[in-house]
């Protein structure tokens, strides 16, 4: 309920099912000691997500449970139970959907409750055993929050958020499902970190804290309010189609034409009341982080450390993204405190990746200007439309705009 990171590095952006099985799957034929190692945390990883892990003679579908920022993944496979009798077929399609935390918690919470209460026993063995599990029940139920969170943020982030807490006496916001131990919208500082796998100094946490607190108790403008929403997200869809569409419906609905080609995302930003921050943070792997919702007025902080951010068509590059998630990412409590780096969710990161390129150069805008395509002329439009070179190459291809010959040629392969 907690758990949001991988043990593995993820660049799919698949549900926990079809990722925890990929994964398992890539390390276990490999003769590669790395691999080997990475095969006990993935399986580890498993066993606490996996309905199936419980008991593999089970006959009920390959279920995993997925904590997503204040949401729980609940995803599926169609693979059928190892043990099944003959003539036995579950009759499903592989899928996932997205539920608010209590919405799950609590059935699953009532059911442990009732199962452990009402067990019948036939022996002394299966009354010592159902005692045991009441016992383990209560002892769940008595769990510290700080043990919650520290499934979600890591023992080392979480003692860097409470020293940093602590010195800039920013309240601990919680929100328990009642008496369960399920934290339902996850502390803003805690949001912002969660999920993060790789190392990032005390120093950097207390920047990222700090600018989460300067923006806190503020409100939105109007405008922003009014575009603002959280889109259904279908499986089938891939994350960059999904990015463009929210990227042409929110031109539209800020009045920028169509074949428009340069985008003033900064003049845009100012408008819809985001303030933004240029810091050095000593880490590189950050490389923008965007806070926005209930209890905040909107921010974006590029990382100048970044190397995304190292020149100007890069800096916007990053605004845009940042929009993205401000507009389509928040939690159920209608806010986002989001650090864009190599641990963020694989599909939320290329669906705000499609979004900036769209939003900074569409389709339209760049098939009326596409005159020819040398690394010449792709440069000149690169720069009118204030993007990087690469990133356009991509874009174009993404958008059936240039062929896989004229892709590998502007690349210089």
């Amino acid at each position: 309920m907690h758990e949001q990171g991988y043990a593995w590095s993820d660049k799919s952006g698949e549900p926990a099912a079809a990722a925890t099985f990929v994964a398992l799957e890539r390390a276990i034929a490999s003769s590669d000691p790395h691999h080997l190692a990475l095969y006990k945390r993935t399986q580890d990883w498993w066993r606490r997500h996996s309905l199936r892990a419980a008991d593999a003679s089970a006959l009920y579908p390959d279920v995993y449970f997925r904590r997503m920022a204040d949401d729980i993944e609940i995803s599926w496979l169609d693979r059928q139970p190892s043990f099944a009798p003959d003539g036995f077929l579950l009759a499903l399609r592989p899928g996932y959907a997205l539920l608010p935390v209590r919405a799950v918690a609590e059935p699953l919470w009532q059911f442990l409750d009732w199962a452990t209460t009402t067990a019948i026993t036939q022996s002394e063995a299966d009354t010592s055993r159902v005692a045991l599990l009441r016992s383990d029940f209560l002892k769940l139920r008595r769990t510290p929050v700080s043990e919650l969170e520290v499934r979600h943020v890591g023992t080392s982030i979480q003692s860097m958020l409470t020293d940093a807490r602590r010195d800039m006496a920013l309240e601990h916001e919680l929100n328990l499902v009642d008496d369960i131990p399920a934290i339902e919208h996850l502390d803003a500082a805690v949001l912002m970190f969660g999920g993060i796998n790789v190392a990032i100094e005390e120093c950097d946490v207390n920047r990222l804290v700090q600018f989460l607190h300067r923006y806190r108790g503020g409100i939105e403008k109007g405008v922003l309010h009014e575009i603002t929403g959280n889109p259904e997200v279908e499986l089938w869809c891939p994350p960059y189609e999904e990015g463009y569409r929210l990227a042409e419906e929110v031109r539209d609905e800020l009045g920028i034409p169509a074949n428009q080609l340069f985008v003033d995302i900064q003049h845009i930003l100012d408008c819809l009341g985001i303030a933004i921050e240029d810091v050095e943070l000593a880490t590189d792997s950050v490389r923008g982080v965007a806070v926005a919702g209930s209890g905040f007025s909107p921010a974006i902080m590029v990382n100048t450390k970044s190397a995304f951010n190292a020149n100007t068509a890069g800096r916007r590059f990053t605004l845009a993204h940042e929009l993205c998630h401000i507009l389509f990412d928040r939690t159920h409590a209608r806010k986002i405190s989001h650090v864009s780096g190599p641990w963020a969710p694989a599909r939320t990161e290329k669906r705000a990746n499609a979004f900036a390129a769209m939003f900074l150069a569409s389709n339209a805008s760049l098939a009326k200007r596409l005159d020819g395509v040398d690394q010449v002329k792709i440069a000149q439009l690169a720069k009118e439309a204030g993007i990087g070179y690469s990133a356009l190459v991509e874009h174009l291809y993404n958008v059936d705009l240039i062929g896989d010959n004229e892709r590998e040629r502007l690349r210089g392969l």
